[in-house]
């Protein structure tokens, strides 16, 4: 009866390291939504670093995904990268355009100091000029905040850009800071954000 009772915990200690690495690999795809281990900006290929959904209570409000240069697992060497960097959002509900400058204004606060935070009221400022034109997005849009140096910060919905690059070159790794500063709407997320693990059979073909 032992033995029998061992055996079925080594079946199941099995079939458990069996899933592990398929839980992994699909960190890139999010209540029904595929974000490539890859995309390209200006040219320059950037990696997933990591990806998550975000809740209101238990509701699914949109997945995001960050991709960036070389994969980094800490804010600060996210933060500190040279080069282009991209925040890809889809929506999963409807969600007006203006509760999303309302995250981001809040975010930028709330992980700056006072003097950063006035420093920046111009580029919220113009954001929210940009966002006023747009109103509302549904289920299945795409939002993309993207940095491309001697550019600045670049607002797209649905592949289309909202306005004409913010060029203050602080106003990206702010709002950055709002999902991986100290005081994220979400510690889980910020974690999944900094945190993609590629498919093993990916990895076996670097």
């Amino acid at each position: 009866m032992l033995s029998k009772y061992l055996k079925t915990l080594a079946c199941l200690g099995l079939a458990l390291s069996l899933l592990t690495p398929l839980v992994q690999a699909q960190n890139a795809d999010l209540a029904g939504i595929h974000y490539p281990a890859s995309l390209k900006v200006e040219g320059t290929p950037l990696v997933l670093n990591g990806s998550g959904i975000s809740y209101r209570a238990v509701a699914k409000i949109y997945t995001v995904a960050l991709y960036v240069p070389k994969k980094g697992n800490t804010a600060d060497a996210i933060l500190s990268m040279v080069g282009p960097k991209q925040l890809r959002f889809v929506m999963l509900q409807g969600m007006r355009i203006d509760e999303i400058g309302k995250l981001i204004t809040t975010g930028v606060e709330n992980n700056s100091t006072r003097t950063q935070f006035y420093g920046l009221i111009p580029a919220i400022r113009k954001m929210g000029e940009q966002f006023s034109r747009i109103k509302r997005m549904a289920p299945g849009d795409t939002f993309a905040i993207e940095w491309v140096p001697n550019r600045g910060t670049i607002f797209f919905v649905n592949n289309q850009p909202a306005g004409l690059p913010i060029q203050e070159p602080d106003f990206f790794n702010s709002i950055l800071r709002t999902w991986l500063g100290k005081n994220p709407p979400s510690q889980g997320l910020k974690e999944a954000l900094l945190d993609y693990h590629a498919p093993p059979v990916l990895n076996a073909l670097d």
